[in-house]
């Protein structure tokens, strides 16, 4: 704070100046200016309260700072209920009282407290339930609806085990650690509900730790409840900075509603646009770039700048490709040299920023890095190619690397596919809420790649899965879990048998044709029967089923490797580190 207000006073005698011109423009006394308007490239550079790098002088990441550009943490408790006896009894007074009312609630909001209904008490004293805290961060500038994943975590240790159980709809609260550990208090932010996930594949090679069976994730599970705003700080007070960084920002994200809206003399507030929904630290990153002006000739003297930045040894060129793609496609005859630069560095950074604004030649240049096993920057290639929406170069590319020996590139391959053309390939909705998945089939050539997301959402995607089928003789049967799938050698059929939670026979025996489209699809279906008695679906758990196929391939009864998502696909280019003031926001 001591710093700020120094700032402020050696400052003064400037800031009253632009006070006076912006205060008399926010009360709609507007007048022409005689000079050069407050807030031009000049002016901002003079507005930074620290030294800015090339790439950002100029630009509105040196004249504003973000707030509410982090991660909001939530917490909550909740009931899982479905686990058969490997619940608990055991609560905690306060949290007993805390859900007592939230069932109540809950009861008759649902219900209209029908009498057939569980009592709260009834519930929390059942072992089929287990009372567990439930945390969350709630992603920057989230909309409403905004889903998220959730964490639970049993209270009481007795809990055997939470997997395949459902968590109620329970309310999370902004959260601070103070006070007792059982107290949350604050505003409701979001709610969450739904089917916990466990990690399936304990002991193999995708385990990656142990696993605690008294923890687990609803994926997608949380659901936002108040808008999340994004605003831009400026450093300095002045509606006429303000004004214009809405309008570089309007004039770049041409929307409805507007991008950007100058709501003070410091503050514009952010609306992300919908192309860039579940992707708004893109869009944030993006805007800081953006430079403060719209002059051609100030806009080429930045470009020429940056790229004769772009050369030198050690230069910071994820900051440099960033603004170069914030001057637009005015750049990208000053930046095609460099495509052929002797340096991958240099030649990947400057066709990613080509690529961006839409050049051919730039895709050109990121899909060679995508092919070549040698390039450092491989699997960012690959992924930044999901931006080239129907361009026909990078979705061949993308198709022929689904073919790859290394499968984390095949996966990657498979997640740009999914944006650069999403028309080739297979979806479809397996099941309905809360345990639904979405089941996608993907045609490849490739090693066939069963692939399961554990967060965001539900998915399974059969890479390769036009040819994927199950290979007698084969056997799955586990102990606790609700199926048996069986084939002896030759069988043109797999039997399957389903089970209740005693273990004994529900369902069977069934018979189910190979291919393994059909048999997830089958597996996934609620338990239903159609008009003629025939059964349609076996209603099972998502991760009841990734443990199957796991399994099948493990004992070589599946034509497939089975992986599912891993940090270092989702982190491998953020999550993008905060850009607002190190204190929280909360």
């Amino acid at each position: 704070m001591k710093g700020w207000f120094s700032l402020a006073t050696s400052c003064s005698g400037m800031l009253v100046v632009v006070l006076v011109a912006g205060c008399s423009d926010w009360m709609g006394k507007s007048k022409k200016p005689t000079t050069r308007p407050a807030g031009t490239t000049d002016s901002i550079s003079t507005a930074s309260p620290q030294q800015a790098t090339l790439a950002l002088q100029g630009a509105i990441g040196a004249a504003t700072y973000v707030e509410g550009g982090r991660l909001l943490p939530v917490r909550g408790y909740g009931l899982v209920v479905g686990l058969g006896r490997k619940g608990s009894r055991n609560c905690p007074p306060s949290v007993r009282d805390y859900l007592r009312k939230e069932l109540a609630r809950q009861r008759v909001t649902s219900t209209g407290d029908d009498d057939s209904v569980p009592t709260p008490d009834a519930l929390i004293n059942s072992l089929d339930t287990a009372v567990v805290v439930v945390d969350a961060e709630v992603p920057a500038a989230a909309a409403k609806q905004r889903a998220f994943d959730v964490r639970v975590q049993a209270m009481d240790p007795d809990t055997q085990s939470i997997a395949g159980g459902i968590l109620l709809p329970c309310d999370l609260k902004i959260y601070r650690e103070v006070g007792p550990a059982e107290v949350i208090e604050g505003k409701t932010h979001a709610q969450a509900q739904g089917p916990v996930f466990t990690n399936p594949f304990v002991g193999g090679a995708n385990a990656g730790t142990t696993v605690d069976p008294r923890e687990g994730i609803v994926i997608g599970g949380g659901s936002n409840l108040v808008v999340r705003k994004v605003e831009l700080v400026c450093v300095v007070e002045s509606y006429s900075v303000v004004r214009q960084i809405r309008d570089v920002i309007n004039r770049r994200f041409p929307t409805t509603p507007p991008a950007a809206d100058a709501i003070s003399p410091t503050t514009v507030q952010l609306t992300i646009p919908a192309e860039y929904r579940g992707r708004e630290n893109r869009f944030i990153e993006k805007v800081r770039y953006l430079p403060l002006t719209s002059s051609n000739a100030q806009l080429e003297a930045r470009a020429k700048a940056l790229i004769v930045e772009f050369t030198r040894e050690n230069a910071p060129l994820e900051e440099l490709s960033l603004a170069v793609e914030g001057v637009g496609l005015s750049a990208v005859r000053m930046l095609q040299p460099l495509y052929t630069h002797p340096r991958k560095a240099v030649n990947y950074y400057a066709a990613r920023a080509g690529l961006r604004l839409g050049d051919n030649l730039g895709v050109e240049v990121v899909v060679r890095h995508a092919e070549d096993p040698k390039s450092s920057y491989r699997r960012m290639a690959v992924r930044e190619l999901e931006h080239c929406v129907r361009n026909p170069r990078a979705i061949a590319a993308l198709r022929t690397l689904l073919t790859d020996p290394d499968v984390q590139l095949r996966l990657l391959a498979y997640e740009s596919l999914r944006d650069a053309d999403p028309e080739s390939i297979s979806q479809v909705l397996v099941g309905k809420k809360p345990q639904n998945f979405i089941l996608e089939v993907v045609e490849s050539g490739g090693p066939a790649t069963v692939y399961a997301r554990r967060s965001q959402f539900r998915r399974i995607a059969l890479i390769g899965g036009d040819r994927m089928v199950c290979r007698p003789p084969l056997l799955y049967s586990q102990q606790g879990k609700p199926i048996t799938l069986s084939a002896d050698e030759g069988d043109k059929s797999l039997t399957l048998i389903r089970k209740n939670a005693s273990g004994g026979i529900l369902l069977g025996p069934i018979q189910v044709p190979p291919d393994v489209p059909t048999l997830v699809r089958f597996l996934g279906q609620d338990l239903s029967r159609n008009f003629e008695g025939k059964v349609e679906g076996l209603g099972l758990d998502y991760a009841v089923i990734l443990d199957l196929l796991y399994r099948l391939s493990e004992q070589g009864g599946l034509s497939a490797d089975v992986r599912w998502e891993e940090s270092s696909i989702e982190d491998l280019f953020g999550p993008v580190a905060p850009v607002g003031r190190p204190e929280s926001e909360l």
